[in-house]
């Protein structure tokens, strides 16, 4: 793949996205599954559970991993400045106008039309994780015989890490390190 091009097309999720890594994804996935191909449902999923833990960002992760497939250390590379460049370039201009326009009507009512888009997008990423993981093997139903996809390890796996958070609050790694752990043994 060109570089320019992998540039491009992370610059452009980047751009277009409000709200971090899980608001990426569904982004990703249509850009690097739907339109291009470049990944297989399966192995962009795969790439989504490596991307949440390993340390850092999922969006530089799954950028930096994806430019490494497409294009060596240099698709890394230019996958990873991509997906940051914009960023940057937009925070350092928003540092320069905060005082400006904190009070700034017109801004205000931006803000508060883009985050309600923004729950929709990483409602988005929650179907798509629902789908990979607990909706991911078909079962009968006992009533009408009919198959539908529920995977029991996942329901049991969200359930168990689902009620441990709610009542105890962990640190994450330790919800994620049981969470392999169950995984491997069912």
């Amino acid at each position: 793949m060109n570089l320019l091009y992998l540039y491009y097309l992370f610059a452009k999720i980047a751009i277009f996205t409000y709200g971090g890594g899980y608001a990426m994804i569904p982004l990703f996935e249509n850009e690097l599954v739907v339109k291009h191909a470049y990944l297989t449902s399966a192995e962009f999923a795969n790439l989504v559970a490596l991307a949440q833990i390993t340390p850092g960002p999922i969006g530089l992760n799954a950028a930096t991993y994806i430019g490494m497939l497409q294009g060596g250390f240099a698709g890394a590379l230019a996958a990873t400045l991509g997906l940051i460049s914009p960023a940057l370039i937009i925070t350092m201009l928003a540092a320069v106008f905060l005082k400006k326009m904190s009070g700034n009507k017109t801004v205000q009512t931006i803000l508060c039309g883009i985050r309600p888009c923004m729950l929709g997008i990483i409602a988005a990423a929650v179907i798509f994780f629902a789908n990979t993981s607990v909706f991911s093997a078909p079962l009968s139903n006992l009533w009408n015989n009919k198959q539908f996809g529920l995977c029991w390890q996942g329901c049991l796996i969200f359930a168990i890490t689902f009620a441990i958070q709610w009542k105890w609050k962990p640190n994450v790694v330790w919800l994620l390190i049981g969470a392999c752990a169950l995984g491997a043994i069912l």
